[in-house]
């Protein structure tokens, strides 16, 4: 009888140490669906341009190439004005709102309004200066989410027909990583105006430049 009962208590303990282990097993379940219906249903990737020799790129690295893209891209379109200037400012302004941080969106609202004036009815026209686009050097690295690029690009402004402003410029700009809303801004970053005053820049003869 001693030995039938012994049987029967190993049965039980095992039964009950399966059902520990099945109980396990479950909650273990539970928490992976957890983290799986949680889990980002969309990820960003940032490729290199130039992918014929291969390249390793960690999840959430940016090249610096997409950070000047970036910047030369939005900074372009922020001051491109076809037709009016007091009118096409303000409407690029709240265009690529969402490519701005809060504050350089407020700071451009107040740009516009100390400038409306001067640039009624002026179109202007911005691109790259030839020979003066991207490099590694263009873009510096301030932080983990943060970097400085710098953009020599070409300023042109008409009035009625005549040319009012043509310069070479060097402008400094502050980029941001802002992942806030992919829907909205697919790049997950930022302008955050400007990190110091725009510098004239003067193209010698031979090709160099002089900022």
């Amino acid at each position: 009888m001693s030995q039938y009962d012994n049987l029967v208590h190993s049965k039980e303990a095992m039964i009950r140490l399966l059902y520990g282990v099945v109980a396990l097993l479950a909650m273990l379940l539970l928490v992976a669906l957890l983290g799986w219906s949680r889990a980002p249903d969309n990820i960003r990737l940032h490729y290199p341009p130039d992918l014929s020799r291969g390249a390793v790129q960690n999840l959430g690295d940016i090249p610096k190439v997409t950070i000047y893209t970036f910047a030369y891209y939005i900074f372009q379109q922020l001051y491109r004005w076809p037709t009016d200037g007091r009118a096409d400012y303000y409407d690029r302004i709240h265009t690529l709102r969402n490519y701005l941080t809060p504050a350089c969106y407020e700071d451009r609202l107040a740009d516009h309004d100390a400038r409306q004036r001067n640039i009624a009815g002026r179109q202007r026209s911005v691109w790259e200066i030839p020979g003066r686009g991207f490099s590694n050097q263009r873009v510096q690295v301030t932080s983990a989410t943060s970097w400085l690029v710098g953009l020599d690009l070409h300023i042109r402004e008409t009035y009625r027909g005549e040319r009012v402003k043509d310069l070479l410029i060097h402008f400094p700009i502050k980029i941001v990583a802002y992942d806030v809303d992919p829907e909205t801004n697919p790049w997950g970053l930022a302008i955050d105006c400007l990190a110091d005053a725009p510098r004239a820049i003067d193209i010698e003869t031979n090709g160099e430049g002089r900022e």
